[in-house]
């Protein structure tokens, strides 16, 4: 009987042992396969820049670029883009080495090359530019983000006053391919309540600025502006769209004391909730920064795992092998 029941045993090892080359074949199998998606991906991928130098265009497309022609700009001969990101810091000091464009076919469209000066951009975070000459030009602040890449820059013949200087004024410019917008000229409110720009950046809202120009600004305003608190509330509210409870709101919130009466006002009554709004402009696509890969298996139980199961399997049966063997000992 004890034979019979080692006979029973071998037959049963032998079965585990061929399901587990199977299925070790299998998981190989879609390694394999896995593999071969990635490859697919990556040869698709080479197929489609291609051989003939799309690789390289591509590459090249990694800038900011700048129509210098539409600046009406004479007798330079440098153009620097000065980049940083909003509310922090520039990569390079202004006008540094690394800041330097090129217009090596001198058709006025100056280049800033990202990846020759190691400046990288991060998607969701914003950033401003200004392209300048060594005479002393340059543009107003101008909000970009990583869909900005690859974009050429020019000037209309807007104008804006500078924000911190009211005497001095600087030359918007607006990217080709942009909404102004959604990346475009810094919206801001200027030292005497003046709003200029686009583009509220997307770090903001309307009332967000409104609510700092009443905390930064206001005392400058009334000195240097002629208006008179009620005027000069309601100018620099209208400019940012806001109404009057928007008005009443900010001036609640920085506790600021202003001879502004709401029952004078010029401003639509009302509150446009909107105007807390955070703009879309340098946000973060979550899609974009998950980090995670679709490409080959998503299987998390490999090779390693089945066969754990089948010599788990192998011992069991050997177990009552054992136990039977005992009871026909005895």
């Amino acid at each position: 009987m004890f034979k019979r029941i080692m006979s029973v045993m071998l037959a049963i090892v032998m079965l585990m042992s061929v399901a587990m080359i199977a299925t070790s074949a299998a998981q190989v199998e879609i390694a394999d396969n896995s593999a071969d998606a990635v490859a697919d991906v990556a040869a698709d991928g080479a197929a489609d820049t291609g051989a003939d130098g799309e690789v390289a265009d591509t590459a090249a497309a990694n800038t900011f670029n700048f129509d210098a022609n539409s600046a009406g700009w004479n007798n330079f001969k440098k153009v620097f883009c000065h980049v940083w990101v909003y509310g922090g810091d520039s990569f390079y000091a202004w006008q540094a080495k690394g800041e330097a464009c090129t217009d090596k076919d001198g058709d006025g469209i100056w280049t800033y090359d990202l990846d020759a000066k190691s400046v990288t951009l991060e998607a969701g975070t914003l950033y401003a530019v200004i392209f300048s000459n060594e005479n002393g030009m340059q543009t107003y602040n101008l909000l970009a983000g990583t869909d900005c890449i690859g974009d050429t820059a020019f000037c209309d013949g807007t104008t804006y006053e500078n924000p911190e200087d009211s005497s001095k004024t600087a030359q918007a410019a607006f990217w080709k391919g942009q909404d102004a917008t959604v990346y475009g000229p810094e919206m801001c409110v200027t030292s005497i309540g003046n709003v200029v720009g686009t583009c509220c950046p997307s770090t903001t809202s309307r009332q967000g600025l409104f609510e700092g120009f009443l905390t930064n600004n206001l005392e400058n305003a009334r000195t240097y502006s002629g208006k008179d608190d009620q005027t000069l509330i309601d100018d620099t509210a209208k400019a940012l769209s806001l109404k009057q409870e928007n008005v009443t709101e900010g001036i609640k919130n920085t506790g600021v004391k202003v001879d502004w009466d709401a029952s004078k006002s010029s401003l639509e009554t009302g509150k446009d909730d909107s105007a807390s709004d955070t703009p879309s402009g340098g946000s973060t696509n979550p899609s974009a920064s998950t980090g995670t890969s679709k490409n080959g298996s998503t299987t998390k139980t490999g090779q390693e795992t089945t066969v754990l199961f089948v010599m788990l399997g192998v011992m069991l049966a050997a177990a009552m092998v054992v136990v039977l063997a005992r009871k026909e000992r005895a």
